[in-house]
């Protein structure tokens, strides 16, 4: 009895707010800090891990095993030249999941858990409507609980989903479900990803790590574990990225939103411009002074931002303190013995993912700055593909403005073909004078061009048999201090840059992309006088610069009206999506874009469904039940799940944990420095309040 009655006056201590402020556990957070769970199955849509491997409308699983033949599948979605082919793997035997201790700490060097996340692009050529996995998909596995957890992102929802797959071994049927959000939620507080900072001394980059796991002589499923930091920081970096998605989503709803629906779309409408002629500058076009020149989004989304979040926006922080696992072991000591390792596994307070984070930082809103920061953030729901194709339709138009314009016109689309009188694509000029120099062999030709208001040209041509195949531009500033940086130079298309000839055309490349200035024209070429016999000559190079962007803003034009008038939902008061934006826009551009996939998902289930009783809980168990039951009412082993059962199981699980239950509730009224634990998680923020009704689609 007298155990009953300590355990239940912890509990009431452990949620009384403490005077002095020893209790963080329940110290009020800056709004934002930590994000409420949600419901724990998708409000709409399904997670993008659903969609490539989520089971058919008759039940078939789709996941691949083993686990490298679903790294596989993950990897043919994405561009493999890029580092560690967009798809960063590490490995982390003695981490801080729920799965640590499915091998056994002893053994935990014999079956490590095997993190994997998304970290690179899809291919610069992949065809509208490819999923966008970068910063959206990570998966870890650990083989001895044959389970799978997955975070992946949810555009129709606008938010992240947790997943765990169970059973997934050889000749097994997985069974894949949503997990309960209100225990991921409480390390993962900002809905998120999560990853340790830097120098990640748990992963397989650290060197005694790496050394342990090399002992085993195991090979880990065939997969490259053995490498530097870059990998485990492409991991840390990507969920940096991933943590500002919800912040987006939030300004992008929330920001926008105003009485007047036409002012809400027009707010949107106006981000959605930003954003995408932020890709399309290479983040250039966000200066302040040009954003202050647009205020159709600067001053509805500052006076939304003093009225809902005065004291400003908190950012969740993503990242935990890095931790080493053998921070005992002095240099020339020998690898721990199995003892230690069980020692070493043990997650002190200070490193523990459950203990509350201030927020990374606060974006106070009282600015164009801030505006900029969320158009930064609002870029990231655009791929690399993506952009490229808006580019590429850019490029057509702007060649050819009257085949354009006519069949803008037969599609029906006035705006565009109004775009016929001149406007489309107005051209500009500007004029360097150069010196050049060549090499001893005439192998390459350096020029160094200077033009008014601080413009400047530096670059290395290379020149074979007389003739001009490419080069770069080391360095390139337009006038206004307009800073295009390096970019490569290559020869205009279908013209022989031979030596005798007037002009050497080149067209400055970007990674395949229009190279563009800050207020969005495209750089369409550069001519550069041919090398005269004494090449330190002056000479005239002259840039070519096109304006090309007006039809992209008549397509966001249209699809504002579009949504006014309730033929799409893309600009309306619901999380940002890229199946709603692209086709609309790449098909008003002249490129129409495949409809997305219309087949019937098979319907979620949850991973670890809610226990049903037969009757109330006994008086002496309902604190329990309320206080613990979100997280320790599933049959799990971590965390324990000592509510499952009839009275008599739950009242003989708390007794043999009573201890232990004692000794984390005790740390509630320790200063956080003196806690050897973390406390017993505080209840879960308050639920948001629903969004208005969706509106109505006219189809």
């Amino acid at each position: 009895m007298l155990r009953w009655t300590s355990l239940l006056a912890a509990l009431t201590l452990a949620l009384a707010p403490s005077p002095d402020g020893a209790n963080a556990g329940g110290a009020a957070q800056p709004a934002g800090a930590i994000e409420p769970p949600g419901p724990d199955l998708p409000p709409a849509g399904r997670s993008l891990f659903d969609e490539l491997f989520g089971a058919d409308a008759d039940g078939a699983s789709r996941l691949p095993f083993p686990f490298p033949a679903l790294l596989q599948r993950i990897a043919q979605q994405l561009d493999a030249g890029q580092p560690s082919g967009g798809l960063s793997v590490v490995l982390i035997p003695l981490g801080r999941s729920l799965q640590r201790h499915a091998a056994g700490d002893v053994d935990a060097f014999r079956h490590p858990r095997v993190v994997a996340a998304v970290t690179g692009e899809p291919p610069a050529a992949a065809p509208p409507g490819h999923p966008y996995l970068r910063d959206r998909l990570y998966v870890a596995y650990h083989e001895k609980a044959a389970a799978l957890e997955v975070i992946s992102y949810n555009e129709a929802a606008g938010r992240f989903e947790f997943q765990l797959v169970r059973n997934y071994r050889e000749g097994a049927a997985p069974e894949p479900g949503y997990a309960n959000r209100t225990l991921c939620l409480a390390c993962h507080h900002n809905a998120a990803p999560i990853f340790s900072r830097q120098s990640w001394d748990e992963t397989s980059a650290s060197t005694p790590v790496a050394a342990r796991l090399a002992a085993t002589g195991l090979p880990y499923y065939g997969l490259a574990w053995r490498h530097g930091v870059d990998v485990p920081d492409a991991i840390d970096t990507a969920a940096a990225r991933a943590n500002l998605l919800g912040t987006a989503q939030r300004l992008w709803r929330e920001g926008c939103a105003a009485p007047d629906r036409k002012a809400a779309v027009a707010c949107r409408a106006e981000a959605l411009r930003q954003a995408l002629r932020h890709r399309l500058t290479d983040g250039r076009s966000t200066t302040a002074e040009r954003r202050a020149r647009r205020p159709a989004l600067v001053e509805p989304l500052l006076a939304n931002w003093r009225q809902r979040w005065p004291a400003g926006l908190a950012i969740p922080d993503p990242s935990l303190p890095n931790r080493q696992p053998f921070a005992g072991i002095e240099g020339g000591r020998p690898q721990p013995s199995d003892d230690e390792l069980r020692r070493y596994a043990d997650i002190a307070a200070a490193f523990d993912p459950l203990a509350l984070r201030a927020p990374l930082e606060t974006w106070p809103g009282r600015s164009a700055a801030d505006a900029g920061r969320f158009v930064a953030a609002l870029s990231m729901f655009f791929s690399r593909a993506d952009v490229a194709a808006i580019d590429r339709a850019l490029s057509v138009l702007s060649a050819s403005p009257a085949a354009a314009t006519a069949r803008a016109a037969e599609r029906g689309n006035p705006a565009l073909a109004a775009l016929a009188d001149g406007r489309m694509a107005s051209i500009r000029h500007i004029a360097l004078s150069c010196s050049g120099r060549k090499t001893t062999d005439h192998g390459r030709l350096d020029l160094d061009c200077a033009g008014a208001d601080g413009a400047r040209l530096q670059a290395r041509l290379v020149l074979k048999a007389g003739m001009a195949t490419g080069g770069t531009a080391d360095r390139l500033v337009l006038p206004g201090n307009d800073a295009i940086g390096a970019v490569a130079l290559k020869p205009a298309a279908n013209r022989r840059q031979r030596a005798g000839a007037e002009t050497m055309r080149f067209i400055p490349d970007r990674g395949g992309r229009t190279v563009r200035t800050a207020g969005g024209e495209a750089i369409r070429r550069i001519d550069i006088p041919r090398p005269a016999a004494n090449a330190a000559a002056p000479a005239t190079a002259t840039l070519e610069l096109v304006a090309d962007l007006a039809p992209l803003d008549v397509a966001i034009d249209r699809l504002a009206q579009a949504t006014l008038a309730g033929r799409s939902d893309a600009l309306d008061d619901l999380p940002l999506r890229r199946s709603a934006l692209l086709p609309a826009l790449l098909t008003d551009l002249g490129t129409p874009a495949p409809a997305p996939p219309s087949a019937a998902p098979s319907a979620p289930r949850l991973a670890d469904p809610p226990a049903a009783r037969d009757g109330a809980w006994p008086p002496e168990l309902q604190p329990f039940a309320r206080q613990c039951g979100q997280c320790h009412a599933a049959a799990t082993a971590f965390p324990p799940g000592f509510l499952r059962g009839g009275d008599e199981q739950v009242r003989g699980r708390i007794a043999a944990c009573a201890e232990r239950m004692l000794f984390r509730l005790a740390m509630n009224a320790r200063p956080p420095a003196a806690r050897p634990k973390t406390p017993m998680p505080p209840p879960p923020p308050p639920m948001p309040r629903p969004s208005r009704n969706r509106p109505t689609i006219r189809r």
